[in-house]
C-alpha cells in the first residue's frame, strides 16, 4: 500500500536501505538481517526468514522472536496482547476472526513485521502492550516487477483418520505485482488458500461431587481469498493522491463434535452428552482508502489526509443436535435437543483523519485529528426443531444494534539536544456508544473522554551505548461480539453469552532500556492494567448449566527484566536470542474469583545457518519455551515449540524453494488452570500446529526492491469485529 511521510509512520531510520556494491553492470544486494532492533521497535524481516517461507500471515507472526500466537491471541511474551495493523491500519478484528483474516494473507505479501512496544500519541490509543505493524511488499522501481508463490502444507494430527479424513492440510497460491511510471504507480497482491484443518478446546470442572468434562473439536474446510489493489498519482513534486482497495473472503465450513461426560467421585460415568453441529461461517471484508499527501514547503512541513471505509459482513447457520445418555451409554428417552439457528454481523466503519508535521528550529511538532463512526448490526435467531417443525425461540434469539462515535485530537513534540532525544505527546479521545438489544428490550449508553499521554527520552552516552525511558497509556476496547447479549449454544447445557455492560480496560506501560551497538538490549518494565476484563466460565452446580461471559474484574501488575541479543559468532551463523523473567500479580474485584500471582520465564532462540559460501542454501532452527505464567485469573502450564527449515535459491536468486517443519514435538498448546465459585477449572486449547510445508516462489521483472508503505486512517476500529 502507498506510503509517504506520515505522522503515524516509522521514523526515517527505522529500516535502512540494503547495501549495494556496483560491479560493472551487476548490483549485488546484501540480504537484510533477520531482526533489526531500534529504540522504539523491533523489525522482523520476513524476506530474510527461512522458516516463514510459504507460511500464512498468522504463521509469520508466530515466528517473530518475542511474539506468541496462542488461544486466539497475538501477544508479546511477558507483556500481554497487542493490536495488529497492516501498513499502519489497525485491523478491526479480534480472536478467531482476526486469526482467520491473517491466515488469508501469505508470507509472500509481507516485507517485514514491526513490534512497536510504545507507540506515540500520534497512533490510535488502542492496544494493550503495543502494536504490531505488518508491512506488505511494494516495488517503487520504474517498470514492472512481481513475484508468484505456491505452497502445500500437510498437518499432523497423528497421521490417522479423524472424522473420516486423513489428508488434513492446505494448498495456497498467490502473487504480487508493481508497475510504476514517472507519475503513476499501480500495485496489488492476491492469495488463495484451500484445505482442511482441525481446531478446538476442552474445559474440565471439578464439582464437589462430580467431575464435568467437555471437549469441542471443529472439523473445517478452508476457502480463503485475499486481494489488494491500489494506485497513486503524483500531481506534482509536492503532492500525491492515491486510492486503495483491500478485500478478503474467509470461509470455514464444517462441523463441531462435542463430547461431554460427567463422572462421579469414584470415577464412574454418571451421564454423557454428545452434540453434533454443522456450521457455514462466511465473512467478507472490504476496505477503501482515499489519501492525499502534500509537502507545504521545503522545510519538511507536510499535511496528509485519509478517508476510509471498512465493511465486515459475516453470515452463519447451524444445525444443532444434542443427545443425552445414561451411565451405561444408553440413549435417554426424551433426551434429544435439536436447534436450527442463523446469525449475521454487519459492521460499517467510516473514518476521516488528518495529520500535520511542523518542524521548527526549536522542535519538530505534529498535530492531528480523527473522526470515526461505527455502526454494528448483529442478530441470532434460534428455532427449536420439533419433529421437523421449526418453532422460534425468543429466549435464545437476539437482535443487537451498536453505534460508536469517537473524536480524537493529538499533539506531539520531539527535540534533539546534545546527546538527548526527547519526544512527548498527548492524545484525547471522546467516545459515545449506544447498544440496543431489540429482543431483550435493553439499551446501554456510554459517553466518556480520556487522555492518553506518551513520553520517551533517549540518551546516547557514546557511539555504542544508548539508554532510553518510555511511558505510554493505552486503552483496550471490547470487541463487538463481547458487547452483544446473545447466547451461542455449545451444547444443550452450555453456551457463550455477551455482556452489554462491559467497559474498556486501561493500560500504563513503563520501560527503562539499555542498547549496545544494536546487538544487545536489556530492559526493565512495568505494565499496569486497570478495569481488566476476561471471559469467565461460570458453572451452576444445581442444574450443571455452564456458560462463558466477559467481565470487568481485574487489576494486573506485571514487572520484570528482559534481555535480547543478535550474535554472529561465525560467518555462517546468525543467532537471535531472548529471555524475559517477570512477576504477575492479578487482583480480582469479584469475591468468587481469587487473586493470583506468580513468576514466569520466557526464552527463545532463532538461528539462520548458511550451508554454503554464497548463502543460497540456508537452514533455520528456532525454539521458544514459555514456563508457567499467570494468565488473567488463571495459570498456564509450560509449553514450547521447535521449528526446522531449509531454503534454497536458484536461477540467479529468482527462484526460492523451502521445506519447513513446525512444532515438531506437538508441544505449543497451552493449558490454563483457574478457580471460579470455588470450582477448579482447566481450559485446554487444542492448538496442534505440527506440520510440514513445501513452498516455491519466483520473482518477475526487476530483482532489487525499494519499498515505501503508508497507512490509512481507520486503524483503531478494525480490530474489534
Amino acid at each position: 500500500m502507498p506510503v509517504l511521510a506520515h505522522a503515524q509512520q516509522p521514523s526515517k531510520d527505522t529500516v535502512p536501505p540494503p547495501k549495494v556494491r556496483q560491479l560493472s553492470e551487476i548490483s549485488v544486494v546484501q540480504q537484510k538481517a533477520l531482526v533489526e532492533r531500534k529504540t522504539d521497535r523491533v523489525i522482523y524481516n520476513v524476506t530474510s526468514s527461512v522458516s516463514a517461507a510459504g507460511a500464512n500471515g498468522l504463521e509469520v507472526m508466530a515466528r517473530v522472536p518475542g511474539l506468541r500466537v496462542t488461544d486466539n491471541l497475538v501477544a508479546i511474551a511477558g507483556k500481554g496482547a497487542v493490536k495488529v495493523m497492516v501498513n499502519g491500519r489497525i485491523i478491526p478484528l479480534a480472536g478467531e476472526d482476526l486469526q482467520r483474516y491473517l491466515k488469508s494473507m501469505s508470507a509472500g505479501e509481507i516485507a517485514r513485521v514491526e513490534v512497536i512496544t510504545n507507540p506515540s500519541a500520534a497512533y490510535d490509543a488502542d492496544g494493550n502492550a503495543g502494536l504490531i505493524n505488518i508491512v506488505t511488499r511494494r516495488d517503487r522501481n520504474q517498470g514492472f516487477s512481481g513475484e508468484i508463490q505456491a505452497s502445500g502444507k500437510l498437518s499432523d494430527y497423528g497421521f490417522k483418520p479423524l472424522y473420516g479424513v486423513t489428508n488434513y492440510g492446505t494448498a495456497a497460491v498467490g502473487g504480487n505485482f508493481s508497475y510504476n511510471t514517472h507519475k503513476w504507480s499501480f500495485y496489488g497482491n492476491a492469495n488463495y488458500e484451500h484445505g482442511r484443518f482441525l481446531e478446538g478446546f476442552g474445559i474440565d470442572l471439578q464439582y464437589p461431587n462430580q467431575f464435568w468434562s467437555q471437549t469441542d473439536t471443529g472439523n473445517y474446510k478452508i476457502r480463503n481469498l485475499n486481494l489488494v489493489l491500489g494506485t497513486d498519482y503524483k500531481i506534482s513534486n509536492r503532492t500525491t493522491i492515491g486510492f486503495n482497495y483491500s478485500g478478503a473472503r474467509t470461509a470455514y465450513i464444517g462441523d463441531d463434535h462435542v463430547n461431554n461426560p460427567v463422572y462421579n467421585t469414584r470415577g464412574q460415568l454418571d451421564s454423557l452428552l454428545r452434540t453434533f453441529a454443522t456450521y457455514q461461517p462466511v465473512a467478507w471484508t472490504t476496505g477503501l482508502n482515499l489519501h492525499l499527501v502534500t509537502k507545504l514547503d521545503s522545510s519538511g512541513r507536510q499535511l496528509s489526509v485519509d478517508a476510509d471505509y471498512f465493511n465486515y459482513y459475516r453470515t452463519d447457520q447451524s444445525d444443532f443436535v444434542s443427545q443425552r445418555y445414561d451411565g451405561k451409554g444408553d440413549a435417554i428417552a426424551n433426551g434429544t435437543t435439536k436447534y436450527f439457528d442463523t446469525n449475521k454481523q454487519a459492521i460499517n466503519i467510516y473514518t476521516l483523519k488528518a495529520d500535520l508535521q511542523w518542524p521548527t528550529t526549536f522542535a519538530t511538532y505534529a498535530f492531528g485529528g480523527k473522526l470515526s463512526f461505527i455502526d454494528n448490526y448483529s442478530n441470532v435467531f434460534y428455532y427449536k426443531n420439533l419433529h421437523g417443525e421449526m418453532e422460534y425461540d425468543k429466549n435464545l434469539s437476539n437482535e443487537y444494534d451498536y453505534t460508536e462515535n469517537t473524536q480524537a485530537v493529538y499533539a506531539t513534540a520531539s527535540k534533539e539536544a546534545g546527546k538527548w532525544k526527547l519526544n512527548a505527546g498527548l492524545r484525547m479521545e471522546a467516545t459515545q456508544t449506544k447498544g440496543v438489544s431489540h429482543v431483550q428490550d435493553k439499551t446501554m449508553n456510554n459517553n466518556y473522554v480520556k487522555l492518553f499521554p506518551s513520553f520517551s527520552a533517549a540518551w546516547n552516552y557514546n557511539d555504542d551505548n544508548h539508554f532510553a525511558f518510555t511511558f505510554g497509556k493505552r486503552i483496550n476496547r471490547p470487541v463487538f461480539w463481547d458487547l452483544n447479549p446473545y447466547k451461542s449454544l455449545t451444547t444443550a447445557y452450555s453456551y457463550l453469552e455477551g455482556n452489554p455492560y462491559l467497559q474498556p480496560e486501561y493500560n500504563s506501560n513503563f520501560e527503562l532500556s539499555h542498547h549496545w551497538r544494536e546487538r544487545f538490549t536489556a530492559a526493565a518494565f512495568l505494565n499496569i492494567t486497570n478495569n481488566g476484563f476476561n471471559r469467565i466460565t461460570l458453572a451452576m452446580p444445581d442444574d450443571h448449566t455452564v456458560y462463558t461471559t466477559p467481565l470487568n474484574f481485574l487489576k494486573i501488575y506485571r514487572y520484570g527484566l528482559s534481555a535480547s541479543t543478535t550474535l554472529q559468532p561465525l560467518p555462517w551463523l546468525e543467532s537471535i536470542n531472548q529471555v524475559s523473567g517477570y512477576h504477575t500479580d492479578a487482583r480480582s474485584a469479584l469475591p468468587n474469583i481469587p487473586d493470583i500471582d506468580g513468576m514466569s520465564v520466557y526464552l527463545a532462540t532463532n538461528n539462520n545457518i548458511a550451508l554454503n559460501k554464497d548463502k543460497t542454501l540456508m537452514m533455520a532452527l528456532n525454539f521458544w519455551c514459555q514456563f508457567p505464567e499467570v494468565d488473567h485469573n488463571g495459570k498456564s502450564n509450560t509449553y514450547y515449540n521447535l521449528d526446522l527449515g531449509i531454503k534454497a535459491l536458484c536461477l540467479q536468486n529468482r527462484m526460492s524453494i523451502a521445506l519447513n517443519g513446525a512444532d515438531l514435538f506437538r508441544s505449543s498448546a497451552s493449558v490454563i488452570r483457574s478457580e471460579v465459585n470455588y470450582i477448579p477449572q482447566t481450559f485446554t486449547h487444542f492448538q496442534v500446529n505440527r506440520h510440514i510445508r513445501l513452498s516455491v516462489s519466483y520473482k518477475l521483472g526487476q530483482s532489487t526492491r525499494k519499498r515505501e508503505i503508508r497507512g490509512t486512517g481507520n486503524e483503531e476500529e478494525k480490530k474489534r469485529t
